[in-house]
């Protein structure tokens, strides 16, 4: 039923407040969301912070490669006044921060991004995931496939998205079944009924990303899929909530 599908808020509620940061996440909870998903990468030193890109210029006033800035420089870092100058203090947030902040709260799509440091990356985030107790509420995911297969390594029972981008279709199945995975998140532009079809026959869920759009949203909720991320959750929220009738009212709106 469409009031089941899973809010889940893109890199926190990014649409309204500073992405990946804990203002957004907090804030994606109020919204109502029932998921959260963050990318994690290591600093210089190995510590796990949020952070999407690789590169700092876009979402912080350093420059250069996060992997490269130690996390007593990166610490101090304005991650807000792109967004808006009201966010200037607005910092760069640890992993073990965000968890200490909204673990255990919602389910949490911690999403690993890592550089030639692959199993340094997955080591430190489970260890900052276990040392919470928060495996049993957190799903992992990475577009990097060896990643993936690590985290299934490490820990047996991790639970497990495996993303799906156009024209890597088959590559990603083949990967879901491989590693067990819960979930595969497709992007919207590839979710169909025969997709989701396939996918559930499978025993995975489909969380589909990214849709903002309310029509988007509403037509992605008729074909059945069981999650969606959005910048703006609290869309999802409203449109899973209105049922079948949500998708032929926004297409009289249009």
């Amino acid at each position: 039923m469409a009031a089941d599908v899973v809010a889940i808020a893109h890199r926190g509620a990014s649409g309204v407040l500073p992405e990946n940061t804990k203002h957004a996440f907090v804030k994606a909870i109020d919204l109502g969301a029932a998921a959260i998903e963050f990318d994690v990468q290591l600093t210089l030193d190995e510590v796990p912070v949020v952070i999407h890109d690789e590169t700092l210029e876009r979402t912080t006033n350093g420059e250069g490669r996060v992997g490269d800035m130690g996390f007593d420089e990166l610490g101090k870092l304005d991650a807000g006044s792109w967004f808006g100058a009201s966010f200037a203090r607005v910092e760069v947030p640890t992993l073990d921060e965000v968890l200490a902040t909204i673990g255990g709260r919602v389910v949490l799509n911690v999403e690993l991004k890592p550089d030639h440091r692959i199993e340094a990356l997955v080591k430190h985030a489970i260890t900052v995931v276990a040392r919470r107790d928060l495996l049993d509420s957190v799903v992992f995911s990475s577009f990097d496939t060896d990643a993936v297969k690590l985290v299934r390594q490490h820990v047996p029972e991790a639970r497990i998205g495996v993303l799906c981008t156009p024209g890597r279709l088959e590559p990603a199945l083949a990967l879901a079944g491989h590693v067990g995975a819960e979930t595969i998140h497709p992007a919207v532009a590839m979710v169909d009924s025969e997709l989701i079809a396939r996918a559930h026959e499978q025993g995975w869920k489909v969380w589909a990303w990214t849709a903002n759009e309310p029509g988007e949203i509403a037509l992605l909720t008729a074909l059945g899929v069981d999650g969606i991320f959005s910048d703006y959750p609290d869309r999802v929220v409203a449109i899973a909530r209105s049922g079948p009738t949500a998708l032929s009212r926004q297409r009289r709106l249009g």
